[in-house]
């Protein structure tokens, strides 16, 4: 009767809470065939299947269940009296639901590892800047929608001497492992930088850090700058990194092109110290690939278009200009990034 089976769709489709009544009919993993008195004991839609079971239909509970929990349900009803639910019925619904309640939990799993990791990566990002008379920084991160959690990292510090240091870092990989990489990032970069403060000393002695602990296969690409406030003086190192950019109030806008491999791939590894001065009003931008590489279609957000958008927005105060290379980025992909986004601004006031 067609009439009946759109009822008990109906009554199926209505949400049935797992009861603790219910709960613990299902604990020992089985189907549970229901009958009138069963069915009007739990309630809800099962009290509404009731008229149905004393016509000679035939109805069970299949839990979708771990070793430790029932995660769900699922309901069979047969309205046919000459074809009850039998046990290959049952069987094969319980194989089905067992497979379910695996996804599930390995879904569940999945969300509470990329929840940590993503708390962990932010929890890694500064919450405030180093007080530095004559500096004005920003800073913007954004995650991709598309990935599980990224690996950019960056950090501030003020040396004894007074002069700001700034890492930019990004991990490859992506998820808890990627999250741990980026702790060994910033704890490098707190570690070593008041003892090799020069660009060059500090990312040779932070690839013996990373060459001696990071996994196989697996690298930092890594920028370190200095900025003396009082002089505008600035030191600048890259292991394998995009170079930043030196903007001047007037929009002129020049590359820092220092070199060096990633961090983790070769123990003896050295690095070039390119060294430059920051105007007054001048600003140093630093940016992971997640910038450059951006896509539209098969065309790359790229420098060409970074460079524009910096000039354009030179007087732009740190945090602000920070922003609008972000939000250009955004805009030019469409409002999907696919791939994480840091920016650092530092201004000389």
């Amino acid at each position: 009767d067609e009439r009946m089976a759109e009822a008990v769709k109906t009554i199926l489709q209505r949400p049935q809470p797992l009861s603790p009544r219910l709960r613990s009919l299902l604990a020992g993993g089985r189907p549970l065939p229901l009958d009138p008195g069963i069915a009007a004991e739990l309630g809800g839609a099962y009290g509404l299947l009731v008229p149905f079971l004393e016509r000679g239909s035939t109805t069970a509970i299949v839990p979708v269940s771990t070793p430790a929990e029932v995660l769900g349900t699922v309901t069979l009803v047969s309205l046919d009296p000459g074809r009850p639910l039998g046990e290959g019925d049952l069987e094969l619904a319980l194989s089905v639901a067992g497979q379910a309640a695996l996804a599930l939990e390995n879904a569940r799993l999945y969300q509470q590892q990329q929840r940590f990791a993503d708390t962990m990566q932010r929890s890694l990002l500064p919450r405030v800047y180093p007080r530095i008379e004559g500096i004005d920084l920003g800073d913007v991160y954004e995650s991709s929608a598309r990935l599980d959690v990224g690996g950019d990292v960056y950090d501030f510090l003020r040396l004894d001497d007074g002069r700001l240091a700034v890492a930019l870092g990004d991990v490859t990989g992506h998820g808890i492992d990627s999250a741990a990489d980026m702790a060994m990032a910033k704890f490098v970069f707190r570690s070593l930088a008041r003892e090799h403060p020069e660009p060059g000393d500090f990312l040779a002695a932070a690839n013996q850090v990373v060459v001696g602990e990071i996994a196989p296969s697996k690298f930092i690409t890594m920028l370190y700058l200095t900025v003396d406030p009082a002089t505008g003086a600035v030191a600048c190192g890259c292991a394998g990194h995009p170079w930043p950019r030196l903007v001047t109030r007037d929009g002129d806008v020049a590359a820092l092109a220092a070199s060096g491999l990633a961090l983790g791939i070769d123990p003896g590894q050295s690095y070039d110290e390119l060294r430059e001065q920051l105007p007054a009003g001048g600003a140093l931008v630093l940016y992971t690939d997640g910038v450059i590489e951006a896509r539209r279609g098969g065309e790359p957000y790229g420098d060409e278009r970074l460079d524009a958008l910096l000039a354009a927005h030179a007087s732009l105060p740190a945090a602000e200009l920070a922003r609008a290379v972000v939000d250009d980025c955004r805009a030019f992909t469409g409002g999907d990034l696919t791939d994480d986004c840091a920016v650092v601004v530092i201004r000389r006031t």
